[in-house]
């Protein structure tokens, strides 16, 4: 398990040296870039080659990897046309995250739109990631439908994974309260836990989401992906949020068994 810090809000103004800088030094493994949210890092489709070349080398001789890219792109439309524009915009994120040596490009199910049934909902997502899957044939990248909206929900998100049925399309986890049986998250675990190759952590500090038993079914399962801090930013110094999560974290992972 390696430790990725998602840029999401909180590092949504840093510059590149001090994002390096940031990463550094809390000894995270990788990043994880949030694009089409306009971050000053300015990791997007319009990314030149040259500059892809550079970002990556600069990350190289960081010590750090690049885990996903977060995009925004949704599949749950009824129309057609929606929907291809969404998969052509992600294939050309496959690109660009193959570039940067990446492993994923996380995309949505999302939500219902009213009107059309969740099975068919659903069906769209699937054919959609299959799509996208095929296309990263040959490359490293995943297509990483994140458990986020009313995707949050297994059977849903699980379901859109099987449709795709195909070995480049994953779940993204998401920590989510909603997901808890009885306190723990044995049960959503025991349903997806199998395709699951990213997982976005958030308040470690937040006692009421089970985080030691998160990552003690990912150790006793051998999990090798990464755990991406996806943190909220309410002002403040956002070094020193990072910091604390990273070493949360860490106290956490020295408690495994």
């Amino acid at each position: 398990m390696r430790l990725s810090l998602d840029t999401y809000s909180i590092c949504q103004n840093m510059p590149w040296a001090h994002l390096l800088d940031t990463l550094a030094a809390s000894r995270f493994a990788a990043v994880e870039f949030r694009c089409e949210a306009g971050q000053v890092h300015g990791v997007e489709l319009d990314t030149s080659p040259a500059r892809r070349r550079e970002l990556r080398h600069l990350l190289h001789e960081a010590g750090l990897g690049v885990s996903v890219l977060s995009t925004s792109q949704r599949f749950e439309s009824p129309d057609p046309a929606v929907r291809a524009a969404a998969v052509a915009r992600s294939k050309r994120y496959i690109e660009l995250a193959d570039d940067l040596g990446a492993k994923g490009i996380r995309v949505f199910g999302n939500d219902f739109p009213e009107g059309v049934s969740r099975e068919d909902v659903v069906r769209y997502v699937g054919e959609s990631l299959r799509e996208i899957g095929e296309f990263a044939e040959g490359t490293d990248v995943l297509a990483l439908l994140e458990m986020h909206g009313q995707f949050y929900y297994w059977e849903y998100a699980l379901g859109a994974v099987e449709i795709a049925d195909h070995p480049h399309v994953a779940i993204n986890y998401n920590c989510d309260a909603r997901d808890l049986v009885d306190g723990s998250v044995a049960f959503v675990l025991s349903k997806v836990g199998d395709r699951v190759r990213h997982v976005h952590l958030h308040d470690l500090a937040d006692e009421s989401f089970p985080y030691l038993e998160l990552l003690q079914y990912l150790k006793n399962r051998g999990y090798e992906g990464y755990l991406s801090l996806e943190l909220g930013y309410d002002g403040g110094d956002p070094d020193n949020v990072i910091r604390l999560m990273a070493a949360l974290y860490r106290s956490l992972a020295a408690r495994l068994e």
